[in-house]
């Protein structure tokens, strides 16, 4: 296996990881700016009032988004085993 076989895979591999989480990360940080925009307008200042909105919109967006999150996780590791055996020698 040559080093530019090896970058391959890693950027392939991080480039699947950044694409899997995306949604999830995007809707928890817009669900937390829009609870700290609240807390700031209205002077609560409670840390418990954004953990449960939070969970909340992470597991709808893991309903919402984990069929195509699974498709490409399995794309990825359908390519990388079909290819396996170029690798192996």
């Amino acid at each position: 296996m040559t080093q530019e076989t090896v970058v391959t895979l890693g950027q392939g591999a991080l480039l699947t990881i950044a694409l899997v989480a995306a949604p999830v990360l995007l809707v928890s940080m817009a669900i937390g700016l829009l609870i700290s925009l609240f807390q700031a307008v209205t002077q609560i200042n409670e840390m418990t009032l954004t953990f449960v909105p939070k969970i909340v919109a992470v597991v709808g967006a893991m309903i919402v988004f984990g069929p195509w999150m699974m498709h490409m996780m399995l794309g990825y590791a359908t390519q990388l085993f079909s290819t396996l055996w170029q690798f192996a020698r």
